[in-house]
């Protein structure tokens, strides 16, 4: 965050900052918050009063400092942070490069526009980073904006971070990570990157990283489309079955058939493709893989064949049944909201 107190033009917003938040601050306690003297806000008041903004104080040494009522300033007073929330939201919200032909976007214009320069250069390293989502009616996760900043900062500037994250289990490591960039996915912030602890690539829910230190050393990032890598993570990133069918299908064809999220596509020769997943329970994955044309076979694990078979068992004596004899078919549990 910028320190607004280092200079007599920042002294004098701080103090319209001051008495925009907090009316009825006295010239003692203003001149204690800016460390400068009282004769010095009164002088810092009249500067004010010259560009055309009300400020009026109450008499007597302890008359309480307001801007006059019914004058509004505009609401553009904001710290890094608070910059970077906003710039966040709206970005999340309309897509992170504004055209000016959508309200959020205009919103993002004219908010870059009124931001001092240190500011605003911050604001910019986010959108720089940040994949907007594709459906701009999916809002993003609660993550804090200063290690959102900082994680943006790694991005663009390609160096690498020190994070605090806390696992799904609530253990939290501390590992140092080159961020390739940052996307929304579901709903959800994630960063994308090489994680130095694996060894590997890695993504991470941002909402559930602490703290970002930004180090010095820097890092080549290679070309890659950081939604499509989040997305094929979260495909293989739930560890209690491992998935792996096979189709009888070019990867060209299959393909369109399975979101990223959904499944990895990889080619196995020019007519059938493997499709890689991970699911916390069968027996969903099994209706949200069936969606296509192709002839399957799995791979693995052997419990999805006798999903398959449950699944089968059920359609049949569907379609056996009438209005007057349904039949008793055991029906699994119902899955966790997105489970697979």
């Amino acid at each position: 965050m910028p320190d607004l107190t280092g200079n007599p033009a920042g002294r004098v917003l701080t103090l319209l900052e001051r008495v925009q938040e907090r009316p009825g601050l006295t010239a003692p306690r203003l001149a204690e918050d800016l460390g400068v003297s009282e004769r010095t806000v009164r002088r810092y008041v009249a500067t004010l009063q010259e560009l055309g903004i009300p400020v009026e104080a109450g008499r007597g040494r302890y008359g309480g400092h307001r801007l006059r009522p019914g004058f509004r300033m505009p609401p553009l007073m904001l710290s890094s942070d608070e910059a970077v929330a906003i710039t966040l939201a709206l970005a999340l919200t309309d897509g992170s490069r504004p055209d000016e032909s959508r309200p959020a976007q205009t919103a993002l214009a004219k908010l870059l526009r009124a931001l001092p320069a240190v500011v605003s250069d911050r604001v910019q390293d986010v959108l720089q980073a940040v994949a907007p989502p594709p459906d701009p009616n999916r809002g993003s996760g609660t993550a804090d904006p200063g290690p959102v900043a900082d994680l943006a900062t790694g991005v663009v500037e390609r160096r690498r971070c020190r994070v605090r994250h806390r696992g799904t289990d609530g253990t939290t490591t501390v590992r140092e990570l080159n961020p390739y960039g940052l996307a929304v996915v579901w709903g959800t912030l994630y960063v994308h990157g090489w994680c130095h602890l694996r060894q590997a690539r890695r993504t991470f829910r941002v909402d559930r990283i602490d703290r970002v230190d930004l180090l010095t050393r820097t890092f080549r990032a290679p070309a890659i489309d950081v939604a499509a890598a989040v997305e094929r993570s979260l495909a293989l990133a739930r560890p209690e079955w491992p998935v792996s069918l096979l189709l009888a299908g070019p990867v060209a064809e299959v393909e369109p058939w399975f979101p990223r999220f959904l499944g990895v596509c990889e080619a196995v020769d020019d007519t059938t493709t493997r499709l890689r997943s991970s699911t916390s329970n069968l027996d969903y994955f099994v209706l949200r893989i069936s969606d296509h044309p192709f002839a399957m076979t799995v791979e693995r694990p052997d419990e999805l064949r006798a999903a398959f078979a449950r699944a089968a068992e059920r359609f049949s004596a569907a379609a056996a049944s009438t209005a007057s004899a349904a039949p008793s078919v055991s029906i699994p549990s119902r899955p966790a909201r997105h489970a697979q």
